[in-house]
């Protein structure tokens, strides 16, 4: 199977990757950089030079393929395109930075997940995306069938699941696999945990 995988250096997705190679699976994996291609080429993964911000890089990408597991999202504030970080910064007081770059990381997000899913609408091809457990009602054990609270500390990437649940009920097979924060090993980073 041909899989595009977005944001395949970043943490969860370059896992990802791993795991589709190791199945025979040919990769092909979205890279902002000329340092991520070569990373991505030298496990055995094609490159496709692009950002989540640049819908037609993700149509030509998802368009080659059969499948996208959509990993990238912009985690810090280096990621997302000038122009983005400037509207950020002056769009308003100093104190709503923080906010307004996660609100504008979530309609990025949206956008490329609807760029995905239009590029595979009408084929027989899925697409997988990932959303985090933060999203869901603290203190509850929860399923697939719980909806993400907008309300929870990670409320705000409800955007993701609503954004895939929408391309599932126009004939898309899309689905939405929700992670736990975790760290990485390598390098000691932690994930901070939300203050109440």
């Amino acid at each position: 199977m041909r899989v595009f995988v977005t944001g395949a250096t970043g943490f969860v997705g370059s896992a990802v990757v791993k795991e589709l190679l190791e199945a025979g699976h040919q990769v092909t994996g979205l890279v902002r950089s000329e340092a991520a291609a070569k990373s991505l080429i030298a496990v055995g993964a094609r490159a496709h030079r692009g950002t989540i911000e640049n819908l037609e890089s993700l149509r030509s990408g998802a368009a080659a393929v059969d499948g996208v597991v959509h990993t990238a999202f912009f985690h810090a504030f280096s990621q997302p395109s000038l122009g983005t970080r400037l509207r950020v910064m002056f769009g308003g007081s100093p104190t709503g930075i923080a906010s307004r770059f996660m609100a504008a990381a979530v309609r990025v997000d949206r956008r490329a997940i609807e760029t995905l899913g239009a590029a595979l609408k009408g084929r027989d091809r899925t697409l997988v995306a990932v959303s985090p457990t933060m999203a869901l009602s603290p203190g509850l054990l929860a399923t697939e069938e719980d909806a993400a609270d907008p309300a929870a500390v990670g409320g705000i990437r409800a955007g993701t699941e609503t954004a895939v649940l929408a391309l599932a009920s126009r004939g898309v097979r899309a689905s939405v696999v929700r992670l736990p924060p975790s760290w990485d090993a390598s390098t000691s980073r932690r994930p901070v945990p939300p203050r109440r």
